[in-house]
């Protein structure tokens, strides 16, 4: 019997000026972990191809897809990748294969994807697709319903399905991802973070990503940009998270984990467990500096309960911070949650005294942004930049995406997922100074509303416009300005989106 075929597709950017500086420098270890469940269930039954957008563009992922002639393809897709994950998708249909597509857009818009794009069958609904997608996979397998199948979106005859969404806890299910799966591809991120970071370290690095936690303290009041689909604290198993760099230090010679946790701040009492579980043989290696740490914080986080020098005892090395503005307003307008100028500045030298490095980003165009606030952000960054050690700051516009509080305040405001309701919208924009007509506020509205194919120039030029007392010209030119200043300094740069 022939085996059943499947490919999994990260979706690669749709150009190269629009990468973070940590691009290509990890796998997607989402689509890893996938197929390390799928072959766990259902053994020598299938055969899985991966293909990661990161290090290989749309038209290599075309040809591949083509030569392998698949009876699944999974795509996981962005905001900012949706566009090529569409053209995969309508490659994949056309050799005559299912298609999926999960992670957080996808999600955003299961019923408008359905509705619009018929060479899309399934959508996950759930940020958590390891569960859901196998379960479907076993459908298909079978030749069985999907009605049953958690956290999918699908057709019915000539109405749009979805079955209800599951929670999944990390602590009772998240599949160890085989590093087999991909042993094919791993030099190559190895060379691209050694290219970009290597100067950072005193040897050679064998960089991976991990996920045994998600979620973000900041969840209830999300900051304005953030369109994660779940922030709720989800946090796993500390035995198997060791269990894990154990097995990939020993057997590929892997040195530094990437914990890619929303915020390894949020939940104090698994940082706690953490250092509890640290195995000897472990702890020997951290103190040695012969495995590191990676991991996203909020600078609030860490000026706190000792959590610098308790990520210190974990062998952290290198910190991602949002620092976002150099304005304690306009941090404040993008719902930082009490982080103030002082609070970063503070954050940023806890970590360069405890020897960790820090990737900063920062963000022109916050709601109510002026020439006056940008100003002090740049300064600010020019400041710290003389006082404090960085291995990255990326300097961005502001884009209104998807599942964000900006996205309720651009195109949601009749009905918010952020806000209490439109009048605490109103209230925030007029502290800001921001007047918008109704006429203006519908027209917005009707260009987006019932669109999953965003133009991400043009969501942040309509923010621009509206929403914030610059031009995007302006912001635009300060931000060359700090690429300029931070290649002077011999900091990596780019940009989260867009």
């Amino acid at each position: 019997m022939d085996k059943y075929k499947i490919v999994l597709v990260n979706s690669p950017n749709e150009t190269n000026d629009r990468n973070s500086s940590n691009y290509a420098c990890f796998p997607h270890i989402g689509i890893v972990q996938l197929a390390t469940r799928m072959k766990r269930d259902f053994g020598d039954s299938i055969d899985i191809k991966i293909l990661d957008g990161g290090i290989s563009n749309t038209e290599y992922i075309e040809r591949a897809i083509e030569a392998y002639n698949p009876n699944l393809v999974g795509i996981s897709v962005l905001t900012p990748t949706y566009k090529e994950g569409l053209k995969i998708a309508r490659k994949a249909k056309n050799v005559g294969a299912k298609v999926v597509l999960g992670d957080d857009h996808a999600g955003f818009f299961p019923d408008i994807i359905l509705n619009k794009r018929e060479y899309i069958d399934y959508v996950i609904t759930n940020d958590v697709a390891e569960q859901p997608f196998t379960e479907l996979l076993g459908a298909l397998i079978n030749n069985t319903g999907i009605e049953h199948t958690p956290s999918l979106a699908y057709r019915k005859g000539n109405a749009i399905t979805r079955n209800p969404d599951k929670k999944y806890y990390l602590k009772e299910q998240n599949t160890s991802p085989d590093l087999e799966l991909i042993t094919n591809t791993l030099g190559i991120y190895w060379e691209n973070y050694n290219n970009a970071f290597g100067h950072l370290h005193k040897k050679k690095i064998k960089p991976i990503t991990l996920n045994y936690a998600r979620g973000c303290e900041n969840g209830l009041k999300r900051c304005t940009y953030c369109s994660i689909s779940d922030l709720v604290i989800n946090t796993g198993n500390p035995e198997e998270f060791w269990d894990t760099i154990r097995n990939y230090n020993e057997k590929y010679g892997i040195n530094l984990f990437f914990e890619v946790y929303d915020s390894f701040t949020a939940s104090p009492r698994y940082i706690d467990s953490l250092i509890k579980t640290i195995p000897g043989d472990l702890e020997k290696k951290i103190n040695n500096k012969e495995i590191e740490l990676m991991v996203y914080a909020r600078s609030l986080g860490l000026t706190k309960k000792n959590n610098v020098e308790k990520l210190k005892k974990l062998g952290v090395t290198r910190v991602n911070i949002g620092l976002d503005a150099g304005d304690t307003e306009i941090l404040e307008a993008q719902r930082k949650n009490k982080t103030t100028e002082e609070t970063n500045i503070e954050a940023v030298k806890l970590l360069n005294q405890a020897g960790i490095s820090v990737h900063g980003s920062y963000i022109a165009g916050g709601p109510g942004e002026t020439e006056e606030t940008l100003k002090k952000t740049v300064d600010a960054i020019e400041k710290i930049l003389s006082e404090a050690r960085f291995s990255a700051i990326e300097f961005s516009r502001f884009i209104p995406l998807p599942n964000s509080p900006a996205w309720d305040i651009m195109v949601e405001y009749e009905n918010p997922k952020f806000y209490r309701d439109k009048k605490e919208i109103d209230e925030e924009l007029q502290m800001l100074g921001i007047e918008i007509t109704g006429q203006e506020r519908e027209k917005i509205r009707n260009k987006y509303k019932d669109n999953d194919l965003l133009d991400i120039d043009e969501l942040a030029s309509d923010w621009f416009n509206h929403y914030t007392h610059i031009s995007e010209e302006y912001a635009l030119r300060q931000i060359s300005k700090v690429d300029t200043l931070l290649d002077s300094h011999k900091v990596r740069t780019g940009k989260n989106v867009g």
